[in-house]
């Protein structure tokens, strides 16, 4: 009959639209309608009583499953009703933060910037330093070396020759060429050289006075560089602890400097953060209403569909489950004569009843 026909046909799409079933048990259980909900409860077999379990079963896990879906889409909504305040308050949020960030970085700046003055004159504090002590140092450099060749030629030279344990010419040449380089005593010298050129062993008196004075020049020389060099000692010592200290003042500001920077590329970074989270805090804003409208949509079409599931498949299956042959044969009406109208002429209702009778 047309109405169980009917009530098959939604039973049969419920199954094959039914999204947990498997794809081989949905064409089992179609080709099975007829013979299962689609034939009376007494008429069936009692193996098809079986198929008949099984297609309530699909249909409640579908069942189910649309009710989940309209309580997530709802949940859904729900959630984003009042997100409307929310994202207005994260987009606040955000542009406090970036302007806070912008603010970071010009200070970062700045103080990057301001470092490079204090490099540049730790660094020309420190080439200052540097030429004083050299020039200054050049000076005891200078008088270490003469005292050096002048202890050198006394020990080396003067004494052997004095002594008498050494006539070796290229010694007698060497003492009276430094004597010359700092200005001995010229007669001093002459005398000297002519003395020098007599053996030890025959020298008298005033050779060995002559030698004795050679002698206590260089001594007097030696003595005399050595007082310079004591003199100019804390002169050197201060020049030295003068470079020690503009080196680490260049070194801290070099340190300095590089940590700003390293600072200001942070804070550069922060404040691009800042921006793409204010950028996306201001899109979200802007998508509330169609998100919104999406949600909406969403959660409407899975009511629908449940709704039109219960009333539709769900109740066809529900009356078919149990049917009679019976259930669903017309009931036939009958037939009512048409009243005549009320103000008919007199004598219609005889006419009417003798057409009636």
């Amino acid at each position: 009959m047309k109405a169980i026909n009917t009530r098959c046909t939604s039973v049969s799409k419920a199954v094959q639209q039914a999204e947990l079933c498997p794809a081989r048990v949905k064409e089992m259980l179609k080709r099975t309608i007829a013979l299962t909900v689609g034939t009376p409860k007494a008429d069936r077999h009692p193996f098809n009583d079986r198929f008949v379990a099984m297609i309530e079963s699909v249909l409640g896990e579908e069942q189910s499953r649309l009710q989940k879906d309209v309580a997530s889409n709802d949940a859904a909504f729900a959630e984003l009703s009042p997100a409307k305040a929310t994202r207005e308050a994260a987009l606040e949020q955000a542009k406090g933060v970036a302007v806070a960030a912008n603010e970071a970085l010009q200070s970062a700046k700045q103080a990057a910037a301001a470092s490079v003055e204090a490099v540049t004159a730790t660094t020309a504090e420190l080439k200052k330093v540097t030429k004083e002590q050299k020039s200054g140092d050049e000076v005891l450099e200078g008088i270490t070396v003469k005292r050096t060749m002048l202890e050198e030629t006394l020990n080396q030279s003067v004494v052997p020759l004095v002594d008498g344990t050494a006539e070796d010419d290229a010694k007698k040449k060497s003492v009276l060429d430094v004597g010359k380089s700092f200005a001995f005593d010229s007669s001093l010298l002459s005398t000297a050289a002519q003395v020098l050129q007599t053996p030890a062993a025959d020298r008298g008196g005033f050779d060995a006075t002559c030698l004795q004075q050679l002698k206590d020049g260089f001594t007097s020389a030696i003595a005399k560089h050595d007082e310079e060099l004591a003199a100019g000692a804390p002169g050197k010592a201060e020049r030295a602890a003068a470079v020690q200290a503009a080196l680490a003042a260049r070194q801290a500001a070099g340190a300095t400097h590089a940590d700003l920077q390293e600072k200001a590329t942070a804070a550069r970074q922060a404040k691009a953060d800042a921006e793409s989270a204010k950028k996306a805090a201001a899109q979200s804003l802007a998508a509330f209403m169609p998100d919104l409208k999406v949600a909406g949509d969403a959660l409407d079409t899975a009511k629908t569909a449940l709704q039109a599931f219960i009333d539709g498949p769900q109740v066809a299956f529900t009356e078919l489950k149990e049917f009679k042959d019976e259930d669903f044969v017309p009931v036939k009406r009958p037939k009512v004569a048409a009243e005549p109208p009320t103000d008919a002429p007199e004598g219609t209702d005889a006419v009417a009843a003798q057409a009636a009778a």
